[in-house]
């Protein structure tokens, strides 16, 4: 089955259709998030179900509609970084979604304030965004891991 959806936004699928947007995030756990976003009605909702295809049981979804893109994309990403943290679902096969990349990394990594970017010896390239509070506590753990090393 060709699942591919026309345009990809932020790491979201994205497929537009008479003024709504509907965002897609397929997880390596067999999770789907979706965010929809109403632009006449300047309103969105998010949800997650099992299921790559997004037809599964439903996890959760937004009470209420967000008025503000701010609110709705935050909301969005809570979604995401909750549902990534689940585990497989039982009796489902994984996902087509990227799984883990172990590879090792290639020269330098490329530093912005709130992502790295990587060159794998494969010769892709992989960039993770982290929001400032991981920003700052992978700053931390690399200063402990730095003294620690000193001392030793």
């Amino acid at each position: 089955m060709n699942d591919a959806w026309p345009e990809m936004v932020d790491g979201w699928e994205l497929a537009r259709s008479q003024g709504r947007e509907t965002y897609r995030m397929r997880l390596a756990n067999n999770v789907t998030v979706f965010a929809i976003w109403e632009a006449a009605a300047g309103a969105g909702r998010v949800k997650a179900r099992v299921g790559s295809s997004g037809l599964g049981r439903e996890l959760t979804c937004s009470r209420v509609d967000f008025r503000d893109r701010e609110a709705f994309w935050t909301a969005a990403w809570c979604v995401v970084e909750m549902a990534a943290n689940l585990p497989l679902f039982e009796g489902a096969a994984e996902s087509s979604a990227d799984s883990l990349v172990r590879e090792r990394v290639a020269g330098c990594v490329e530093v912005d304030a709130e992502s790295l970017t990587f060159t794998l010896v494969s010769g892709r390239r992989m960039t993770v965004v982290l929001s400032g509070e991981q920003a700052a506590d992978l700053s931390r753990g690399i200063e402990a891991a730095g003294r620690a090393a000193v001392s030793s």
